[in-house]
Order: structure tokens, then C-alpha cells, then sequence
């Protein structure tokens, strides 16, 4: 087989997942051929093949395949992760199985994403603690798929200071960890530019928004759903200035996000035209945005002193 731009790049931490998914390797020739069929076990030896395989592929037709079955394993190897405390391993690997859920979202690729979060709230709620030092764990390269994690990682910790049932800090948690999938379709030259965006580039990520709020809707899981509102409302204020629609009529988990959505990005994600702030800087700017009536009161307090502070329990 040719090389085609289609074929998906299996990552290798992944591969022991991929049991049943069939690998391809690139031969020196240049042309994509079979390494193993589905059905056969990834070996730690195999990859000291004769070809010193540096990359292996996954076939177009078996993207979401290859999806369900790591989301599939992180799933069921994450609380064994969260009860050592191995939080820089367990949030690489979340990030990495991210990126790979948000490659196919309008094809069914989220629909194992309650799983994820039920299992890391789960797992945190016998170490709430740990939620802080998950958040602080930085990359390189600020992505999608890395803020998205951070949201949801501080998302839960409110959700612990604000005492929220168990059931609510699975949906908002939920909420917070697919609230930017609608940027899955945004040009990346616009997601990555390190410059101030035109206005008609504003206007291109602005609709991510809706973007997202249709993607989420095309599932038949409620809780992904439910997840839809938050995608649509995170960018609207309470005083009608914010995007797309300008409501002021918005939902828990929309004011949430709003709030949350916005200090995870201004904190973490820094460009050569604005240095990212430090955590007080950051709320003393929000702070100004509540002061105005744009964001919630009560959530914005809660949220300041979940960031240093854990109730026990859900």
C-alpha cells in the first residue's frame, strides 16, 4: 500500500490497546504494509523488529476502532494511576487520549468521554487533593486538547469547594472537558497564530461555539447532550456582551465555564503578544468582569477559594 495523508499515526503508548486493531508499519521502500492483524497482542519485544519501526499507522477505517479501544484501556487503567499518584502520567496520557477523541468528533468519537470523566472523578474523590497539582502540570505546547483537560481538572475542584451531588460534578465535569470541541473545525493556522487575530479571524474562532453546541447534539448519550450548552454559552455574559448570541439568560454550567474557561486560558496559554498571568493577577482581572456584572458572583468566589481550598466528599 501507498503512503496516503489518510492513514492515522498510532501513538506508541497507545499500542498495547490496539489488541484488535490492525497496525501498519512503513518498509524501507517507502509503502505502508501490514505489521499485525486485529486479533494479535502488541508485544514490548516487537518493536525491535528487523525494520526498526519508528512509526506505526492505523488504518482510515478504523479510526474510531482505534479511538473506542484506548479510550477504552486508559479508561480502566486510570484509577490504578490516580491510587499511586502518578498525576504527570495520568495527565499525559489523558491529553494524548484527547487529541485522539477530538480527531472524530462529528463521528461518534466522544462517546466514551462520561466514562473518562466518571472514572477520574472516582478516582479523585478518595484524593481531592491531588485535583491542584494535575492542573499545574504543564507542556510545551499549548493545545485543544491540553486546555480542555485543565478546564475540566479545575471544573472538578469547584465542583468539590461548592459541595456540588456527585451527579452534577460528573455532568459539569463532563461539560468542561468537551465545551471547546467545536475548535476541532477552526483552521489550526488560526488556533495557533502567535500574533493578535484580525477581526475576521475572531470571527472564524467565535464560531466554535456553535460549532460545538451542533456536534454535541448529533450524540445519542444524554449526558453528552446535556454537554451542549456549555459548548454554546461559555463566551455569553451576564450583561449581554459576550458571544454568540449575547443572551443573559444562561445556564449553571454556562456561567461556570465562562469563568473557569477563562482563567485556565489566560493563565496557561502564553503568546509573544500577551504574557499568560499568574493565578491572582488572573482573578483580579475576572474580578473586574464581576464587578461589571458580566460573570457570577457566587460562582467567581466559590472558584477563587476552591483553587486553595477542598471540601471532603462529593
Amino acid at each position: 500500500m501507498s503512503i496516503n495523508r489518510k492513514w492515522i499515526s498510532a501513538r506508541k503508548s497507545h499500542l498495547h490497546f490496539y489488541n484488535e486493531i490492525p497496525l501498519y508499519y512503513r518498509t524501507p521502500s517507502g509503502n505502508i504494509a501490514l505489521y499485525k492483524p486485529a486479533g494479535m497482542s502488541f508485544s514490548s519485544e516487537s518493536l525491535e523488529r528487523k525494520y526498526s519501526i519508528d512509526e506505526y499507522f492505523i488504518h482510515p477505517d478504523n479510526r474510531l476502532e482505534s479511538i473506542d479501544a484506548a479510550q477504552n484501556g486508559f479508561n480502566s487503567e486510570l484509577r490504578q494511576k490516580i491510587s499511586e499518584e502518578n498525576i504527570a502520567d495520568v495527565k499525559t496520557s489523558l491529553v494524548d487520549l484527547i487529541e485522539e477523541t477530538l480527531s472524530a468528533p462529528r463521528g461518534g468519537g466522544l462517546s466514551r468521554s462520561p466514562q473518562t470523566v466518571n472514572q477520574m472523578i472516582d478516582g479523585f474523590a478518595l484524593k481531592p487533593t491531588i485535583m491542584k497539582n494535575f492542573a499545574k502540570i504543564s507542556f510545551n505546547d499549548y493545545t485543544t486538547a491540553l486546555h480542555s483537560v485543565n478546564v475540566m481538572a479545575l471544573t472538578i475542584g469547584y465542583c468539590y469547594y461548592a459541595a456540588l451531588s456527585e451527579n452534577e460534578t460528573k455532568q459539569l465535569g463532563l461539560s468542561a472537558l468537551l465545551h471547546d470541541v467545536g475548535k476541532t473545525e477552526i483552521p489550526p493556522y488560526i488556533l495557533k497564530a502567535s500574533r493578535k487575530l484580525s477581526d475576521e479571524e475572531f470571527e472564524k474562532v467565535k464560531e466554535h461555539t456553535t460549532l460545538g453546541f451542533e456536534m454535541l447534539n448529533l450524540y445519542q448519550e444524554e449526558e453528552i447532550k446535556n454537554a451542549a450548552m456549555a459548548s454554546i454559552e461559555h463566551h455569553e455574559k451576564l450583561d449581554g456582551s459576550g458571544y454568540p448570541t449575547g443572551k443573559t439568560d444562561i445556564s449553571y454550567s454556562g456561567r461556570v465555564l465562562a469563568i473557569i474557561d477563562c482563567y485556565e486560558a489566560i493563565t496557561n496559554d502564553d503568546r509573544p503578544y500577551r504574557t499568560a498571568l499568574s493565578p491572582i493577577n488572573a482573578l483580579e482581572l475576572l474580578k473586574k468582569d464581576v464587578d461589571q456584572g458580566k460573570l457570577d458572583k457566587e460562582i467567581f468566589r466559590n472558584f477563587a477559594y476552591s483553587l486553595t481550598n477542598f471540601r471532603k466528599g462529593l
